[in-house]
């Protein structure tokens, strides 16, 4: 079979699979955001394709057999022919073992320099197929032992070894294992120093934004926020609240003799999966200090602005309005919608060396090629405000303000608007048309809103279901009609739900897509802003009774990517 799909074009493929019509495919070529988008990337980004469906079909295209190594036996002794940091260095894993070849599943099986090393550690000849990334990274969480069961493991020992030592041996153990993140993710020092190493290394193989460290009473529970939801990973002994918290503060280069004040810190750590920062915030509270750290992947920085989830018609209206010479766009969204992100494509999709861009950040989350980015810095004086007054005299063209928190900021960054600079920033509002009522609310003039404003854009993120689980199933009348489907559309739906399973963590979900509500500044909407009308009105006018938020929420819902649960949870009252 392979032999005759070899040399042909995917969408060839896919159409003689009976995955897609010729005509389909036409329309979306003809509707692609870019002509140098992939027909791969288009057909996943519209939802046509899954990623693990992609690696399959292109295992066809090169005639190389695919494996789902979620459901394919994996040999743990073959899989130890090589240890698992190589393994996920070369996103390879040898699963079966004959005389003298060995069968290793690979993300790339046209990596000559992967598949050399791999005879070189093995001894044997190697036979490539191709698998899922993610799937490689799972198994080889499993098989070497990074996993809950591993953290167990070094909460008993990290017990016993401050059981046998004093406070003072300890502390110097602490930090004699030195600040440097990179040798900490190399070398363990001690049972307490490898179980900190090893809650930052699983909470990334759990595609995990935040790490939440909880003292209570009788107990430290450790949770990890992923795909939007908490979920408890392991509980600590009490006994080990202070030697642990002491070593996530030595990390951030915090001080751990002040334990009445909060702190902020920040570590940078390279590990196989990529490079992460992570910004860490301690808060005393009754039970000793709360610690939470947000992971920051800085693969995130370079997303390419068609890669965030937005339907293509928006993106177009979006990638006009961003090229504009002057006038302000805002990004709205609660914490955690993804705006950062947004902002971030914006900035990769205008960066050129004839643009000066800069930005002031509270922080910088993700370092940027070719932009000048700053840090708020309260202390010496550096707020939003007073660093978008400097920036303003920078000669930029574009600038982004992190976020417009007071009435100061909000005038310096329509003032830059008006002046010819191009300005991008966030605000904490339920909707596009809220954050007019935001502004207003800061005391900023209706005519200088609508004479500075471009666009407003408005975001959340939805659970998708896991696509290792999903299966159809019929919503209930009642939450349809909670959530504006009628009984006689709903056969338009494709309605499907995760069961749970090992790739979702038993959840149903995996990842999260952005759903967006983007309104541009016209006329008509400036003289509603100048006449003063309410915020529900403007919305009302501009995107009719259902909004466009929920509109894109149940587009999603259609395709069978999302549940109407999740629609209700994110897009009731917003």
């Amino acid at each position: 079979m392979s032999a005759t799909y070899y040399d042909l074009a995917l969408s060839e493929i896919m159409i003689t699979e009976g995955m897609i019509t010729p005509e389909r495919l036409s329309k979306l070529l003809g509707e692609r955001d870019t002509a140098t988008e992939s027909v791969g990337d288009m057909l996943v980004r519209v939802g046509v394709l899954s990623e693990q469906d992609r690696v399959r079909y292109i295992g066809k295209q090169l005639g190389i057999p695919y494996v789902n190594l979620a459901e394919h036996h994996i040999d743990s002794n073959t899989a130890h022919l090589i240890n698992g940091q190589t393994a996920l260095r070369l996103w390879s894993l040898p699963f079966e073992r004959a005389a003298t070849t060995v069968t290793v599943a690979m993300a790339n099986p046209l990596d000559i320099n992967a598949l050399d090393e791999l005879k070189g550690l093995t001894g044997l000849d190697v036979e490539a197929v191709i698998a899922y990334k993610e799937d490689i990274q799972e198994a080889v969480s499993r098989i070497f032992g990074n996993g809950k069961d591993n953290l167990s493991d070094l909460v008993v020992s990290a017990m016993q070894a401050v059981g046998d030592s004093t406070t003072d041996a300890i502390e110097k153990e602490l930090l004699d294992g030195g600040k440097n993140p990179d040798e900490v993710l190399l070398t363990s020092y001690s049972p307490v120093i490898r179980l900190a190493n090893e809650i930052f290394l699983r909470a990334i193989q759990m595609r995990t934004s935040d790490i939440h460290i909880n003292p209570e009473k009788e107990r430290v529970l450790v949770r990890y926020r992923v795909d939007g939801m908490l979920r408890e990973v392991i509980n600590i002994p009490k006994d080990l609240q202070l030697p642990l918290t002491s070593r996530l503060k030595i990390m951030a280069n915090m001080d751990i003799a002040e334990r009445r004040a909060p702190q902020d810190g920040r570590i940078s750590l390279k590990t196989a999966q990529g490079e992460f920062d992570f910004r860490v915030s301690s808060y005393p509270c009754v039970n000793g200090e709360n610690i939470v750290i947000r992971i920051l992947d800085k693969r995130s920085a370079m997303i390419a602005l068609d890669k965030v989830g937005m339907p293509s018609e928006l993106l177009f209206s979006l990638r006009e309005l961003i090229n504009r010479p002057y006038g302000m766009v805002i990004v709205c969204g609660p914490t955690g919608s993804g705006k950062t992100t947004t902002l971030y494509g914006c900035l990769n999709s205008l960066n050129s060396p004839e643009r000066n861009i800069m930005t002031i950040e509270d922080p910088v989350e993700y370092q940027l090629t070719g932009i000048i980015q700053g840090n708020v810095n309260a202390k010496a004086g550096v707020t939003f405000a007073a660093g978008l007054r400097t920036l303003v005299r920078q000669d930029p063209d574009i600038i982004l303000v992190g976020e417009i928190r007071d009435t100061e900021t909000a005038q310096i960054a329509i003032e830059a608007a008006l002046t010819g600079h191009l300005v991008l920033s966030t605000l904490h509002a339920n909707d596009s048309a809220g954050a007019i009522t935001r502004l207003t609310d800061m005391g900023v003039e209706p005519f200088l809103i609508a004479s500075s404003m471009v666009a407003s854009l408005t975001q959340r993120l939805l659970r998708v279901n896991c696509p290792k689980c999903s299966a159809p199933y019929t919503p209930s009348p009642e939450v349809l009609e909670t959530i504006g489907v009628p009984q006689s559309d709903a056969l338009n739906y494709d309605f499907k739900r995760g069961q749970g399973c090992d790739h979702c963590n038993q959840t149903g979900y995996r990842g999260r897509t952005g759903i967006y509500e983007l309104m541009e500044i016209n006329d008509s909407v400036q003289r509603m802003i100048l006449s003063r009308t309410p915020s529900t009105e403007i919305k009302t006018a501009y995107f009719g009774d259902q909004g466009q938020l929920r509109h894109d929420a149940l587009r999603r819902l259609r395709d069978g990517i999302t549940t109407p649960e999740e629609v209700m949870r994110v897009t009731i009252g917003g």
